[in-house]
């Protein structure tokens, strides 16, 4: 129980700062509602998933090899998110949101999925936050295939913990306020969103030369 708590805490605490992908889920729950913005937050902790199952097992040396390739990863993430943030603001002016036709909930998991695994900090961030969890010196196989398992899962269900409060307050503020207010807020994140591609792009490039 006590490595399912700590890895649970782990997944919230790397799920919870508001960048990106928190803008993003943010903006699809307000155009597309709450199961589109809880959509967003899935694929998200899909790929905190995959992270924490490469940082239990101490892939570290295997990922510092793909630096670079992981560099050209956010290249495209950014670009990713330019796009999807340029979307986003131009849509302020289109149709009313409760007549817009709903997002793909497979392209709004794929999307953040694949965001979130473009972002290399997080591998690092889960591989230094998993050595204060795995006693020094042991290995995968040393800690067994069940509490690894335990591990794994408790980061999801973490990050799944996070992304259904972002979601539901969201959800709820945005039945307080009218219309007007919601295309101006999904606006303002769309910008927003555009505004961190383009400095994942820049940062990822200055790195890369």
């Amino acid at each position: 129980m006590l490595y399912l708590a700590q890895s649970m805490t782990i997944g919230f605490m790397i799920a919870a700062p508001v960048g990106p992908i928190g803008l993003l889920c943010m903006q699809r729950t307000l155009a597309g509602g709450w199961k589109l913005g809880f959509i967003t937050g899935l694929g998200a902790a899909s790929a905190d998933l995959l992270y924490g199952i490469l940082g239990a097992l101490g892939f570290a040396a295997i990922i510092s090899l793909l630096s670079t390739s992981l560099l050209w990863l956010s290249i495209a993430g950014g670009i990713i998110l330019i796009y999807l943030g340029v979307s986003a603001a131009k849509n302020k002016t289109n149709q009313s949101t409760k007549n817009k036709k709903p997002h793909s909930p497979l392209k709004a998991y794929l999307t953040t999925f694949f965001l979130t695994l473009s972002n290399p900090m997080t591998i690092f961030a889960f591989i230094a936050i998993f050595a204060t969890i795995v006693p020094s010196g042991d290995s995968p196989t040393d800690i067994g295939l069940v509490k690894l398992s335990i591990i794994c899962l408790g980061v999801f269900l973490g990050s799944m913990a996070w992304w259904f409060f972002l979601t539901s307050a969201v959800y709820f503020l945005a039945a307080k306020i009218n219309e007007s207010k919601i295309k101006t807020v999904s606006y303002l994140a769309g910008v927003s969103i555009a505004l961190f591609g383009c400095y994942t792009v820049v940062t990822a490039i200055i790195k890369v030369l």
